[in-house]
């Protein structure tokens, strides 16, 4: 027999199941020295427990543990510290856990591996024999000694109270914050004692488990899910349950009552399920262990003539056509599915319908005497045979419901499994004959004769059916108001490619939402609504858009890779999709078109009933158009419809601030070296004191200086394409060159987006307002509605461009409202909108206007409406509101919502009191504001409201 120094040389760093294969090698003696070593560590450490900030995130963040459980019973160390506890050197620091008693364990940060293990231990226990680990109660310190009242807190089974044995500290420590005593053992093995340390070679229950059994406690063996089918743990798990029934206390089982997809330990069953699912749905379902080893031994005599391995290979050569393992997406796939029997198509399906099938085969093979763990490993072992780790659908290729045509032949073929598709289109190719003309006749109604627009959208279209979007790189925005026939499009679309394979969602939860973009997967079409006032990152929208890789993450499911969308991205929107996103890889990407036609509501017709018999015509149609035209039509849009290349310029200049500062009071100059300075500097001088007196002026949140100079060469390079814009520093300081910021004098040059001339507004920056004459405008000579603006100079320029006073908010927005509703005759000649009268270069309000008449004017229009309520003082809105019903007043609210932005110094509306906004930023969700005691508060921002004092 060795010493303790010895032992303590010889096994620095074995394993827990080592440690304790070798616990003979240290006599009683030691083993009472270290022990009695442990008991003033212990005394002087559990003053100091705590975690630091990692170990208090993975411990009740994580996994979901109970924080005044954790705090007790768990505390960070250094590596000296550890070294000290394990009585051995630690390699890396970590979470000492320690309950009642001596016993103690570490979970090191990084896991070490010695000479002798395979794998480096999650835990290392101390040198020296082992015990169980009973969690400390955070309220109650006799929970463990007062047995009587143990009893009273117990899991019963006919009346007995039963503790719960387990395996790992963390495991007992969900048990207990649940109200269900549960026994940690450090492994399956070491309930007992090491055969190693009895003279007879003989094991026994370790002390802690001995003394419960002694008081008669029942026990309860609850292992984690994959122990179900390891044969040398179940070997285990008969050992303890034999020892445990000679001290003649009932013993019950219910390891593999629950599946790996559950939860691996009962810690990850009870955060998925809660601890009532784990009473009611494991533990309820406990068996004694008699019954068990009857199984246990039973099952293990019919194993040695039929294995998991050799039966999941018969089940797989069986349905190797019909059932299929996708391992990125860790999901079953059948091929035509009941009920649907969907032609042609691998639809997923749920795990339960494979275990039934598997289910079945067994009890044909062995009968009904096996258990879920025979089950679960013959699922396991078919994943294996019939796994598809690159799941592509065949390019090139559509499915219907009658057959499998190649786009590039128009070849009928028959369905068959190995084309791997996921999806068909909902009508049969031998009714193309009947052609689309009805269709066809509508399109160019919707784009009003033009011609070169249809072709756009029929590019579209085959882009969204053969899947082809990847290499596109572009989405569509279709623009409008009500009753267009946008909608239709959208409608349209979802009629050709078939409803199941169209996906629908927000911008909002698009960005926000880790778990959407895996709705997409197997789509052909992906449409968006309510973009319009979303605001935010379009950062998964880029990469939607762009053939990025995207998450194919389900809630409780391992992610194990990503995939790229191969469809289409519609969306259909009232105005374009404003984002903080100011550089190029947005622009690119996006596809707009204008439908301004709007259709009276007494002539309008149900076209989706309409259209249904078309759709087979439609679609040979759409798929006779060669390939190279779609990449003309979609890729090359500017150069190959040059009426959407100046709408494109349009929505720049809606979309982006910096454009629209670019395109009112910069010029370009080849010689020009303009430098960017900094916000206090000369505005007539320096590019960003201009830019940021020009954006607050007109109302927008100007960006850092930082992001200024790269979205403004983004802007000059990539999007406008004026290759002699550099950014360069000299002595000086940093300048832009190619550029220069436009004087008095200068309005005879063009515009560097627009193209105009004349422009006015910027030779003044002190004042920054219109100084002409406003005057009506109608529709353009092309067809294209200009976008909602004022006149200067006979252009018609976006209100946006505008730097405007609060004072003036009310009536531009009654002239955006008049011009939206009345594309065919001018603002002069409306009765609903008095012109507005000039006074010194000030847009002034008529006085012969009432608050109840601007009110009343802009009603239907959100954007002029929530403008004017916003521009209204307090007092003056509380009186014009007075006879307001209570759902008026809530339309008032919802405008004014709508058009508010979060400002610093500005009043809001927290839970109905009136707070001032201190601090806000577009990257974090809480905004600080100041209450009316003074006090300083964090609140959401979806919380925040304008304050409007109604």
């Amino acid at each position: 027999m060795t010493t303790s120094t010895q032992f303590q040389e010889k096994n620095h760093l074995l394993s827990d199941a080592e440690i304790c294969k070798d616990n003979s090698e240290i006599s009683t003696t030691d083993f009472a020295k270290i022990t009695d070593k442990n008991v003033t560590r212990d005394k002087t450490a559990s003053a100091t427990r705590q975690l630091n900030d990692r170990h208090f995130r993975e411990c009740v963040q994580e996994r979901g543990l109970s924080q005044e459980w954790v705090e007790i019973n768990c505390r960070s160390v250094d590596e000296k510290e550890a070294s000290k506890l394990l009585g051995y050197t630690a390699k890396s620091k970590g979470v000492w856990l320690q309950g009642v008693g001596l016993q103690g364990q570490l979970r090191p940060d990084n896991p070490w591996r010695s000479a002798e293990n395979k794998k480096a231990p999650k835990y290392r226990s101390p040198i020296g024999g082992y015990n169980i680990m009973l969690p400390i109660h955070p309220n109650d310190p006799n929970y463990w000694d007062d047995l009587e009242a143990l009893n009273s807190k117990c899991y019963a089974i006919n009346d007995h109270p039963c503790l719960l044995l387990t395996e790992g500290f963390f495991t007992a420590i969900a048990g207990c914050s649940n109200d269900i005593p549960t026994i940690a053992l450090l492994g399956v093995e070491m309930g007992l004692t090491s055969s190693s340390s009895d003279p007879q070679s003989k094991r026994y229950l370790v002390e802690g488990l001995e003394r419960f059994a002694c008081a008669g406690f029942g026990f309860i063996i609850g292992f984690d899910a994959d122990c179900a089918t390891n044969p040398d743990v179940l070997m285990a798990q008969l050992k303890l349950g034999c020892q445990l029934q000679k001290f003649s206390v009932p013993v019950y089982v219910v390891t593999g009552n629950w599946t790996a997809d559950e939860g691996k330990g009962m810690d990850d069953y009870i955060q998925r399920n809660g601890a009532d699912a784990f009473k009611n749905e494991v533990m309820a379902k406990a068996i004694n262990f008699e019954t068990w080893e009857r199984q246990f031994r039973d099952l293990s005599q019919e194993r040695k003539f039929v294995s998991q391995a050799s039966l999941s290979k018969e089940i797989a050569k069986k349905y190797k056509d019909k059932i299929a393992w996708h391992v990125k997406n860790k999901a079953w796939y059948w091929y035509e599915a009941p009920p649907e029997n969907k032609k042609g198509v691998w639809s997923e399906i749920p795990d339960e319908v494979v275990g039934s099938i598997v289910f079945t085969e067994v009890e044909l093979k062995i009968g009904l005497n096996f258990k879920h763990d025979f089950l679960a490993g013959t699922i396991k072992f078919l994943k294996y045979h019939l796994k598809e780790v690159n799941w592509e659908p065949a390019p090139g290729y559509v499915c219907l419901q009658d057959c499998v045509i190649d786009v590039a032949t128009g070849k009928e073929y028959s369905h068959d499994p190995s084309y791997k598709f996921l999806s068909s289109l909902p009508y049969k190719w031998s009714e193309r004959l009947i052609g689309c003309n009805p269709i066809k006749q509508w399109l160019l109604e919707i784009c009003e004769g033009r011609e070169d627009w249809v072709q756009v959208l029929r590019a579209a279209m085959k882009a969204t059916v053969t899947e082809s979007g990847r290499e596109l790189h572009r989405y569509m925005e279709l623009i409008g108001f009500g009753g267009t026939g946008k909608s239709t499009i959208i409608g349209l679309v979802t009629a050709l490619v078939g409803h199941e394979n169209v996906a629908v969602t927000e911008l909002k939860q698009l960005e926000r939402n880790r778990f959407e973009t895996a709705t997409f997967y197997g789509k052909k079409a992906v449409i968006i609504t309510d973009s319009g006032r979303y605001a935010g990152d379009v950062d998964t929208l880029k990469a939607l858009t762009g053939g990025d890789l995207l998450r194919y993450e389900k809630k409780g499911v391992q992610q194990t890779g990503g995939f790229k969308f191969p469809g289409i991205v519609w969306i259909a929107c009232n105005e374009s999709i404003q984002s903080t996103d100011y550089t190029s890889g947005l622009k690119r990407r996006r596809l707009s078109m204008s439908f301004d036609r709007v259709v009276p509501p007494h002539l309008r017709r149900d076209l989706e009933t309409e259209f249904k018999p078309y759709l087979s015509g439609l679609l040979q149609w759409v798929l006779s158009m060669p390939d190279e035209e779609v990449i003309d039509f979609i890729r090359n849009t500017d150069k190959k419809v040059p009426s959407l290349a100046s709408f494109s310029a349009e929505i720049l200049l809606e979309t982006n601030p910096i454009a629209s500062w670019v395109d009112t009071c910069l010029v370009f100059d080849k010689e020009a070296k303009t430098y960017i300075g900094n916000m206090g500097m000369n505005t007539e001088q320096f590019l960003f004191a201009n830019y940021c007196h020009w954006i607050e002026t007109a109302g927008y949140k100007a960006v850092s200086q930082t992001r200024f100079s790269r979205n403004l060469l983004d802007l000059l390079k990539s999007q406008l394409g004026i290759v002699d814009a550099t950014k360069c520093r000299d002595s000086k300081g940093a300048y832009i060159t190619g550029v220069a910021i436009r004087h008095l004098g200068q309005d005879y040059l063009p515009r560097p987006i627009s193209g105009d001339g004349l422009v006015t507004g910027c030779n003044d920056l002190n004042d920054g307002l219109v100084t002409s004459l406003v005057t009506g405008q109608s529709l353009a000579s092309d067809g294209l509605q200009e976008n909602d603006g004022l006149i200067d100079n006979g252009k018609l320029l976006p209100h946006h461009h505008l730097p405007i006073d609060d004072d003036d908010v009310g009536v531009v927005a009654e002239l955006h409202s008049h011009h939206s509703k009345s594309s065919n005759s001018s603002l002069a000649s409306s009765s609903a909108v008095t012109q507005p009268v000039i006074d010194d270069g000030l847009i002034q309000e008529n006085p012969s206007l009432t608050r109840h008449q601007e009110l009343n004017a802009a009603w239907d229009d959100t954007f002029a409406l929530g403008n004017l309520v916003l521009s209204l003082n307090e007092k003056e809105l509380v009186a014009v509101i007075a006879e307001y019903t209570p759902e008026q007043i809530k339309h008032i609210k919802d405008a004014a919502n709508t058009m508010w932005q979060l400002g610093v110094n500005r009043d809001g509306d927290y839970n109905g009191e009136r707070v001032e906004i201190w601090e806000t930023s577009s990257l974090s969700r809480e905004i600080t504001c100041r209450t009316k005691s003074g006090g300083k508060i964090k609140v959401k921002r979806g919380n925040l409201r304008p304050w409007l004092g109604i």
